[in-house]
């Protein structure tokens, strides 16, 4: 049953709806017709409100409620993903899709030493937040996560459980299946390096501010592709 997010959207037995972008999914995407079922859900409460189409009209379709789920479709953690900027546009939006349908609450793109230059107009951050959006929608999520784009972050300022991802082995390192959450109330930030990685200077910085080295393997994974794995491997804890 496919899902819509309206922000402002609160209960009622009959809705008419008139947002254009949704008018044109329900009748020339998804070629819905009168008695099929959709569900709208919002972004400040776990539930989701299932709608029959009564009518379709030319700018208004007619729903009337059939019935409301209630569910808690989050994770008990924060679970936030801190992803050096990448080269292609076409990378981040492959990201923030991904980190999405596996429950990450906030991520956050900024430039590492090793970053490309990549210019974030606003008309790309507009695309990027319509790819968040669906990305919600799809996944049975009722909220959606937070994004931003930093030239520069204070990683002092970054507190709880923090995880940074290298390809060095050294005596302080361990590996994914060693991690061990000391408090599973707490925010788990996982920091991803670019193409090329981490600079030497970035590594020792983060280091002594206490942040976790995991060392993964010899073989090198992409940059849109550790952040999965890392997943994984910490959802099994937490889930």
């Amino acid at each position: 049953m496919h899902r819509f997010s309206l922000k402002d959207f609160a209960f009622q037995d009959k809705i008419i709806l008139k947002d254009k972008e949704i008018l044109f999914q329900i009748k020339k995407v998804l070629r819905f017709s009168p008695w099929e079922n959709l569900v709208l859900f919002n972004w400040s409460e776990n539930k989701d409100y299932i709608y029959q189409i009564t009518k379709i009209q030319k700018e208004e379709i007619h729903l009337q409620v059939k019935k409301n789920i209630n569910k808690n479709s989050e994770l008990n953690i924060n679970l936030n993903l801190y992803q050096a900027l990448p080269n292609k546009s076409s990378k981040i939006e492959y990201i923030l899709q991904k980190a999405t349908e596996v429950w990450f609450n906030k991520i956050v793109f900024f430039r590492s030493d090793r970053s490309q230059k990549l210019n974030i107009s606003e008309n790309k951050i507009k695309r990027f937040e319509k790819i968040v959006l669906e990305a919600t929608e799809q996944s049975n999520r009722n909220t959606i996560p937070e994004i931003d784009f930093s030239n520069t972050i204070k990683f002092d300022s970054i507190i709880w459980e923090n995880f940074i991802l290298h390809t060095q082995k050294d005596e302080k390192s361990i590996k994914l299946k060693d991690i061990k959450l000391n408090n599973l109330e707490n925010n788990i930030n996982i920091l991803i390096w670019p193409e090329w990685w981490f600079s030497e200077e970035e590594i020792q910085k983060l280091s002594k501010l206490n942040f976790k080295k995991i060392y993964l393997w010899d073989r090198i994974l992409r940059t849109e592709t550790t952040w999965i794995v890392v997943w994984f491997f910490i959802s099994q804890i937490i889930c």
